[in-house]
């Protein structure tokens, strides 16, 4: 995790002879000459953002370094920003300088060829093996797929689409002239992982149990309740002024949608008639898919969640 390469390099050496820290801290006294750019007291490190925080509470971004094949999407921006190795760095740096900054030349397959066979050159006289793949930063959510031996050390992360539990919680605010409260909503998306070792910890009560595994994982605050969940094809239903829940009977079929997709704290619905959109990006806005109804009233604040048997058949209403 030492971001000094060097450094790095010498205390493994060290390590390796049987030394311990006092001893390295030792040496580098002694030969502070040598290492000048290294502060004992102050070791840079890398270490993973998993939990830090942003001044507003919010973790911060995770990234993670990939291999990604060279290809014509590699511009100067990209190679300085999201390369990790830095001789790497400037080596293509240096072959698209030569190619008038333009990738689509400089990293086409006859491009990449090119700079290949003149690697050598373009590091400086020193050689270097072909580049073919580089080390990437990405940002993502990834989560290890174990905790024991290598696995802990493997990292893997959900496909694209596969949010699968959109979280609607509640949290009573008092009025002190009238007495009673009302419930406030929030919402998040909750990440694959999460679900995964909840049902690890719990089994088949995973669901019942959600709430608290959340809590206990500081995920939600404490004073919230977890009204209910939505699922991809889930549906829902949005309540007139007044209209109670209790009976199932008088629910007005147009107002019923079903449940798509969520990104963060965004839920996207669809109204439960519709199978395949007729005019692609237009009926339903560019995504195919809608946070608001009729009238400008936004489903996830006031939708009640339908349970419903293999007939179609309104079994119960959660809300």
């Amino acid at each position: 995790r030492i971001v000094n390469k060097d450094f790095k390099k010498k205390v493994i050496e060290l390590l390796k002879d049987g030394k311990d820290a006092k001893y390295i801290k030792k040496y580098l006294a002694e030969n502070s000459d040598v290492w000048s750019d290294v502060n004992p007291a102050k070791i840079e490190v890398y270490y993973f953002t998993k939990d830090e925080k942003k001044r507003n509470g919010e973790p911060k971004e995770r990234y993670f370094a990939v291999r990604k094949s060279l290809d014509t999407s590699f511009n100067r921006k990209k190679i300085e920003e999201q390369i990790a190795d830095t001789g790497i760095q400037k080596i293509l740096l240096a072959h698209l300088q030569l190619n008038g900054d333009d990738p689509q030349k400089a990293f086409s397959p006859e491009g990449i060829e090119e700079m290949n066979l003149n690697i050598v050159s373009l590091n400086n006289g020193k050689f270097h093996q072909p580049i073919l793949k580089v080390r990437q930063y990405e940002k993502a959510d990834k989560f290890a797929v174990g905790q024991t031996g290598n696995k802990a050390k493997k990292f893997v992360e959900a496909a694209k689409g596969t949010n699968l539990f959109f979280a609607i919680l509640g949290k009573r605010e008092e009025n002190v002239e009238i007495g009673d409260g009302r419930i406030v909503r929030s919402y998040f998306s909750i990440p694959l992982n999460v679900v995964i070792d909840c049902q690890k910890l719990y089994g088949k009560e995973w669901r019942d149990n959600l709430e608290k595994y959340l809590k206990e994982k500081c995920l939600i605050d404490s004073d919230v309740e977890l009204l209910f969940t939505l699922s991809p094809n889930d549906l829902v239903y949005l309540p007139k002024e007044g209209e109670s829940y209790d009976d199932t009977k008088t629910i007005d079929k147009n107002r019923i949608y079903k449940f798509v997709s969520s990104t963060g704290k965004q839920a996207f619905f669809i109204p439960f008639t519709i199978a395949k959109v007729i005019v692609d990006k237009v009926e339903y806005n560019a995504l195919n898919k809608i946070e608001m109804a009729d009238g400008g009233v936004s489903i996830k604040s006031i939708c009640w969640k339908l349970e419903v048997d293999r007939l179609g058949n309104i079994t119960n209403i959660i809300h």
